[in-house]
């Protein structure tokens, strides 16, 4: 073996066991898959979350985070957050908080396609009217809210608008969630869903 052959092998023995992320430069024609949530870092992962109603002295929030997986450790991925979406309704349409662009790879070196969701939303279900279960104040047993998440590598732009949010809107279009389609290139979403119910303190579901 001569020195160069002998050199490479030196080199390419120091990179076993430590495999880079190798970003992806360009989109193949077709469908693009969005990031996706990886479901065991999800905070408050029960498909219902029990919500102490009535609470006086401290009201019940709750900070909603999870982690994306993504292969592409070069791209932005968007995160957007909605309470009781309503494309019909300018009030229930836009996300609650600005949107979170994600860049660059995760933090931690052994995981480098994995990114936290940073930072976390902080839902305070006592300031939303609800719009399902019992009517009556935000704090009232039965009250219901759908939290969502959303999370794509490109929003279509084009209907970011809360002048859409209106019932004359076609079916099939979206206000803020719609993916975009970019030279031949269709991009998706992707969501998870948390459904808060006010149910009345118990040792089980105390007050904060």
């Amino acid at each position: 073996m001569n020195r160069a052959l002998a050199a490479l092998a030196a080199a390419l023995s120091l990179l076993t066991g430590c495999p880079l992320p190798q970003p992806l430069a360009d989109y193949p024609k077709g469908t693009v898959t969005p990031p996706r949530i990886l479901m065991d870092s999800i905070a408050y992962p029960d498909p219902v979350v029990a919500v102490p109603a009535g609470c006086t002295v401290t009201a019940p929030s709750y900070d909603l985070t999870g982690t994306l997986v993504d292969s592409n450790t070069s791209e932005t991925v968007v995160v957007r957050w909605f309470v009781d979406y309503d494309r019909q309704n300018s009030a229930r349409c836009a996300p609650v908080v600005p949107e979170t662009p994600i860049q660059g790879p995760g933090d931690s070196s052994s995981s480098p396609t994995q990114r936290a969701v940073h930072p976390p939303y902080h839902f305070a279900p006592y300031d939303h009217e609800a719009v399902v279960g019992t009517v009556g104040t935000p704090d009232a047993v039965g009250a219901i809210h759908v939290v969502e998440m959303v999370v794509s590598n490109n929003f279509d732009t084009g209907v970011d608008d809360v002048a859409l949010c209106n019932p004359d809107t076609p079916a099939t279009t979206f206000p803020f969630r719609t993916p975009a389609t970019s030279g031949g290139v269709t991009f998706e979403t992707q969501t998870y869903r948390w459904v808060f119910v006010n149910v009345e303190p118990s040792a089980a579901v105390p007050c904060p």
